[in-house]
């Protein structure tokens, strides 16, 4: 992680809480642009409308400001370490069983999405988005895999959608293992729980577009979630304009390095802009924005790459 300074010039190390607590942050200041517009965006230029142009730096208003204090980092821990006591969170794992496995994990953080959108007044609603995975690379038999998806819907421009998800899905050494013990806390339950933390404090505010927070399965086993997700997305014709995988692995790496996997919960479908327009790129965490890449074409989308031979074509 690291050493910075302290105010007595005594070097500390960055903890993985303090991690989780930045990423949570990053991630919120870039979900917080659907919210209503501070007011140095007023003297901004005027930009072409849609996708495809570059963020601007502006300092945040005072309601971003207050949802960034609110980032709980021991609520973020907590979550962790909850998720990682289900024992095991493997796609293939029991559903069934109220204490260990995928199914107690999913039934957990829907009731705790639920919860949070109580404070919504009715403007989050809470999904669980399954269907049935046919045989297929690591998946041995039928299996049903089951996304947790908060829908915080905007007020002025509904269609217009930011997604950001994580996986709450595990695996041991043995992708195929679905007994043995896969807590999982790094890979992706500090994603899920930037999800959740998110999901918490945007449920009492109010936001110009939609917001789409989910904790997607299947992630281990090839990516099956993100990619129903994304299939759902675009079969309704859902104007992604953006997305982001809070997956602590990506989100660690440095953002000039090339992906060398797609992150969970984006895909051609989602990330994709039709030609000409210019493509956006996944955000991440770490990166606490959207960028877009000018003239960029399928192949040199590192997500579209590394997804597009599992046979989702042109988007």
């Amino acid at each position: 992680m690291g050493t910075h300074e302290t105010a007595g010039g005594r070097p500390t190390r960055s903890t993985r809480r303090t991690f989780l607590t930045a990423s949570a942050a990053a991630t919120a200041a870039t979900v917080a642009a659907p919210l209503a517009a501070s007011p140095a965006a007023a003297t901004d230029t005027v930009t072409p409308p849609g996708p495809g142009h570059p963020v601007r730096p502006q300092p945040p208003d005072r309601e971003l400001t207050a949802l960034l204090r609110e980032i709980d980092r021991d609520r973020i821990e907590a979550t962790v370490r909850r998720l990682a006591a289900f024992g095991t969170r493997h796609t293939l794992s029991d559903q069934n069983d109220p204490v260990r496995g995928i199914g107690a994990a999913r039934d957990w953080i829907h009731a705790q999405l639920t919860g949070y959108a109580a404070a919504s007044g009715g403007r989050m609603t809470v999904e669980l988005q399954s269907y049935v995975q046919q045989p297929a690379s690591r998946i041995p038999t039928a299996t049903t895999i089951t996304n947790v998806v908060a829908t915080l819907r905007g007020d002025t421009a509904p269609d217009r959608v930011y997604v950001i998800t994580g996986h709450y899905d595990s695996r041991a050494t043995d992708v195929m293992d679905a007994v043995s013990d896969a807590p999982g806390a790094d890979d992706d339950a500090s994603g899920v729980a930037v999800v959740m933390e998110l999901a918490r404090v945007l449920a009492s505010r109010r936001s110009e577009a939609t917001i789409v927070l989910a904790a997607v399965a299947g992630e281990e086993q090839g990516l099956y979630g993100s990619a129903y997700l994304a299939g759902r997305l675009k079969a309704a014709g859902v104007d992604v304009q953006a997305c982001s995988a809070t997956t602590s692995s990506e989100a660690a790496r440095p953002t000039t390095a090339p992906a060398t996997r797609a992150p969970s919960g984006c895909s051609p479908r989602v990330c994709r802009r039709p030609r000409p327009r210019p493509r956006r790129a996944c955000g991440s965490p770490s990166a606490g924005r959207t960028t877009r890449r000018r003239g960029s074409s399928p192949g040199s989308c590192p997500t579209w790459h590394a997804t597009a031979r599992r046979g989702w074509g042109s988007g």
